[in-house]
């Protein structure tokens, strides 16, 4: 199973050229994972990081881009669980424009949690492990990044 997430593209996402800026591709994936807590989780990502103070910090990513955004569409931001270790997991990530449905990039990402006070990794806890495994998908299923 997938997660979808909805994201504007707004005039601070593209650069002079009125393309999606490289970077803002990895902000759209980032603000689709805070989207999966806050639909999925029973308890949102803001709460995670100030009250239980754990974080996901990427340790690794590989990326695609295949077709640019433009300022005014609508991404279509499709996360997958492709991984789930004993503290990190694996992501797939999907943009596509809504309009046309046509794919843009996509991307892997490992992140870890970490105890953001000791900042260490730390084990995934039991509701973090059910949580990504209600969403492991296949990675050989997900779009080579």
């Amino acid at each position: 199973m997938a997660y979808t997430s909805i994201q504007k593209i707004r005039f601070d996402d593209v650069d002079g050229a009125g393309i999606v800026y490289y970077p803002r591709f990895l902000h759209l994936c980032h603000a689709a994972f805070e989207d999966f807590f806050d639909a999925t989780a029973p308890f949102g990502y803001p709460a995670l990081i100030t009250e239980k103070r754990l974080g996901f910090p990427t340790v690794h990513l590989e990326a695609d881009f295949q077709a640019p955004l433009s300022y005014g569409d609508t991404a279509v931001v499709t996360l997958a669980v492709t991984k789930v270790g004993t503290s990190s997991m694996t992501l797939g990530y999907q943009i596509c424009r809504k309009r046309d449905a046509v794919l843009c990039f996509t991307a892997t990402i490992t992140t870890v949690l970490m105890d953001l006070d000791a900042r260490r990794p730390v084990p995934l806890t039991t509701e973090l492990k059910e949580l990504f495994g209600r969403y492991l998908t296949d990675p050989a299923t997900q779009p080579r990044s």
